[in-house]
């Protein structure tokens, strides 16, 4: 059975979940987890979010090769295990709360973000 495009979660969404690859990383903690992430997000098309379920994650934005011109996959019938199993409710275009509760999409971002914790934590010990 056909879902009409209008009830259809994945309807007009540019398939974003099809367009970067994400992958965990440990939750930073030392000077040294901070500078590996200022570099990864000094590369282009590479950001570092932590994401509503409080994961840390790394994302290439490189789209997959197998979406047509029309942000179609090619391969739909024979997509892969994970691909099949993504939960339209974690799409970042249909998911219920905001996406990113951090992200780092240049290496300034990490500065900014890093100085603004240094600032509170010396106004706690005031």
């Amino acid at each position: 059975m056909k879902i009409p495009k209008h009830k259809n979660p994945c309807f007009d969404c540019g398939a974003l979940c099809c367009k970067g690859v994400a992958v965990p990383i440990s939750t930073p903690r030392s000077k040294s987890d901070w500078d590996e992430i200022r570099w990864l997000v000094a590369h282009e098309r590479v950001q570092v979010f932590k994401d509503h379920e409080n994961d840390w994650l790394v994302e290439f934005m490189t789209p997959c090769e197998k979406l047509d011109e029309k942000d179609a996959c090619k391969v739909y019938s024979i997509r892969p295990k994970i691909c099949r199993d993504h939960e339209h409710d974690e799409c970042v275009k249909n998911g219920e709360e905001a996406y990113h509760k951090i992200i780092f999409r240049h290496l300034e971002d990490v500065d900014a973000y890093l100085a603004k914790r240094e600032l509170k934590k010396l106004k706690r010990k005031k």
